[in-house]
């Protein structure tokens, strides 16, 4: 089992928040998912640093480590990916954007076989799909962020 940090953030614009359409490559029987843009701490890595640097990475927004904020959930979660089995300590940010066109050019290999396009979600739009997306609770995260934010980070379970 792989210990693993993670910063993932809710970029959240006009009323939506920008998601990934994933799969894991090793099992496509699984089928796919939508996520937040995020991903791994290096070591020596601040939380908000990893957030700038993954939200660069997989969706080619710049932002500044000040922008992040306050923590708005956090979240451990057990999954298999790419053949690894992970033990995943997660912090998300909510950071308010420009709506703008995500792209994919500093996706690197295994993003490139796993992530396969970004969409903008409402609420409204993630209460009424059936589509999978992590967390589950991502409706009442961002209803809680659009209403200013939670008053502590919201802890959210691991499915």
């Amino acid at each position: 089992m792989i210990q693993r940090r993670a910063a993932r953030v809710l970029l959240v614009a006009d009323r939506a928040v920008l998601l990934i359409h994933g799969r894991d490559p090793a099992r496509p029987e699984a089928g796919t998912w939508w996520l937040t843009p995020g991903g791994g701490i290096d070591d020596g890595e601040s939380l908000e640093a990893a957030a700038v640097r993954e939200v660069r990475e997989e969706t080619g927004l710049c932002l500044d480590p000040a922008a992040m904020g306050p923590v708005v959930a956090t979240r451990r979660a057990e999954f298999t990916f790419d053949g690894k089995d992970f033990r995943q300590a997660e912090w998300f940010f909510a950071v308010r954007v420009d709506r703008f066109a995500p792209g994919a050019d500093g996706w690197d290999a295994i993003e490139q076989r796993a992530l396969l396009a970004h969409r903008w979600w409402t609420v409204e739009d993630l209460e009424r799909t059936d589509e999978v997306v992590y967390p589950v609770e991502l409706p009442a995260l961002v209803n809680a962020v659009l209403g200013g934010g939670p008053a502590q980070p919201m802890e959210l379970s691991g499915a």
